[in-house]
Parts: C-alpha cells; structure tokens; sequence
C-alpha cells in the first residue's frame, strides 16, 4: 500500500513532467545562438543594467514559450482541484488535463516549424520532442487515472 507520501509525489509527477517541459522550452528558447528572434534590451536600476529578452508578440518564439507556459499552467491548476474536498469540480479538473494534453500537439507542431525556422538539429528536435511527448503521456495516464477513479462522482 502506498503511504501519503508515495501518493503526493506520484500524483505530482504529471505537473513535474510539465515545469521540465516548460523549463527546457525557456532555457532553450533563451539562446540568441540558436534562437535569433528575438532582440535585447537593457533595464537600468541605478548602477545595475539587466539585459532582457524581448519577443515580437507574433513571433513563434513566444507562441512556443507561450504553449509551454500553458501546459504547466493547466496541468499545475488541475492538480490543485482536490476532487475528495470539491467534487463539483470534476469537469473543469478534467477539461484542464485535456486542454493541456491538446496543447502538447500544438507544441509538437510547433516544434518542426522552429526546425524549419531556425535550422535546429535532429538531435536537438529529437530531444524537445521527446519531452513533449513524455509530458503528454503522463498528463493523459493521469487523466485516464482520474476519468475512470472519479466516474462515480
């Protein structure tokens, strides 16, 4: 039987997977080397200058960072909804897993666009893609997890 602790961390590994993902996709996309679309600007605090990344809205840089966010958010939201304490919010639970399970497809599209883009290797998009798709397999166990635990409610 497993303990509490067991439960939390595997209950979490869904969300984990997702801020590696999400993590990864800022760090990478952060490169000026291999991610050029973006310009820098410097902040300055008194004696202190800070150099800032600045995307186009539009840009696929920032779509792609913006799809990652998004799947931490939603996968870290639905996991806050405790279901034992607030059963009516099974649904919205639910629709958040899916949603981000749907947005790990879009990234993967996105991904091969930046590959075109940004003439990334096959190493590198072998890799990001890699994470994607972990982290969308674990989202959609936990959604199939939760679907068939909380049918009843």
């Amino acid at each position: 039987m497993a303990t509490e602790n067991q439960h939390k961390e595997n209950s979490f590994t869904p969300v984990t997977a997702a801020l590696e993902l999400a993590d990864y996709v800022f760090q990478i996309t952060g490169n000026l080397k291999w991610f050029p679309d973006c310009s820098v600007k410097e902040q300055r605090e008194g004696d202190k200058v800070t150099q800032l990344l600045v995307f186009r809205d539009d840009s696929l840089v920032n779509i792609v960072r913006e799809e990652a966010r998004q799947i931490y958010h939603l996968a870290f939201t639905a996991n806050e909804i405790n279901l034992n304490r607030q059963p009516w919010r099974k649904n919205e639970r639910l629709t958040r897993q899916a949603e981000a399970i749907a947005l790990c497809g879009d990234l993967l599209a996105d991904i091969l666009l930046c590959r075109k883009h940004f003439h990334l290797t096959s190493k590198r998009i072998k890799y990001w893609g890699g994470l994607v798709r972990s982290t969308r397999a674990a989202i959609e166990r936990w959604h199939d997890s939760d679907k068939a635990r909380y049918r009843d409610i």
